[in-house]
């Protein structure tokens, strides 16, 4: 599963690394220079943290757990700062777990990890970026174990999702009942060495959540026509605020 492809490592490490130096999730990281340095070394599956995951029984409800249905290969930054290159990997959203796919074929949860990154190729051609992250500040019934998607990351203000899904009954048009797996997103903004706020897609809320950025937000977003009542508008100004 781990091959020797170092031009493809090289590359996977320095647009993680550009993340972790901008903020290491962990509370309190320190990105100076020598946790820059530790953030390379380079490690191999045996350096994941994994354990068993009992996936619940959903045979009987339409939808999957999962949010793509095959394997990724990713890049992941363990809590240790090692860099793992080509780790196969999908995330479960019901278990809000990142599943790893062993040499051996198990299928694990990975534990206490940093940063797990890869590429979702498209039918067309198309590329989305997809990472996920642990260790940000506690909210909500969430811990510094919670696995969140990172929506746009950069050193001053930061972008994530938390998804979540439940069994709910569907309405049909028959007698018979119908279960089916519901998701719901979440947003949050956090800023480095703060606290993690829930917001809606809203201007307001943005600007509550971000109090002293409030008339760089008010710039930015009459500048370039943002109403911010989008996860996309609000991506362009998470961007826009990390600048120099």
């Amino acid at each position: 599963m781990i091959k020797s492809n170092y031009a493809l490592k090289l590359l996977s490490v320095v647009f993680l690394l550009s993340f972790v130096h901008s903020n290491s999730f962990a509370q309190g990281a320190d990105t100076n220079a020598s946790t820059q340095t530790a953030a390379i070394q380079e490690g191999n599956i045996d350096d994941l943290t994994v354990s068993p995951l009992r996936v619940p029984a959903l045979a009987e409800v339409n939808g999957t757990p999962f949010l793509t249905t095959d394997y990724k290969t990713a890049t992941v930054i363990t809590s240790k700062d090692k860099t793992v290159t080509e780790v196969f990997v999908k995330y479960n959203i019901y278990s809000n777990a990142i599943m790893v796919k062993m040499d051996d074929g198990q299928e694990m949860r990975l534990e206490s990890f940093k940063s797990v990154a890869y590429d979702d190729v498209a039918a067309d051609g198309s590329v989305k970026h997809f990472q996920f992250a642990q260790g940000l500040p506690d909210v909500d019934n969430h811990n510094v174990n919670s696995v969140y998607q990172v929506i746009a990351a950069g050193p001053k203000v930061q972008l994530v999702k938390y998804i979540t899904q439940k069994v709910e009954d569907a309405a049909t048009l028959g007698d018979y009942s119908r279960r089916e797996l519901v998701k719901t997103e979440q947003l949050y903004i956090y800023v480095p060495g703060g606290a993690l706020k829930k917001i809606k897609a809203s201007k307001k809320d943005v600007a509550e959540a971000l109090p002293a950025l409030s008339a760089k937000i008010d710039e930015i977003a009459t500048a370039n026509n943002l109403k911010l009542k989008s996860e996309a508008e609000l991506v362009t100004l998470v961007e826009a605020l990390n600048k120099p």
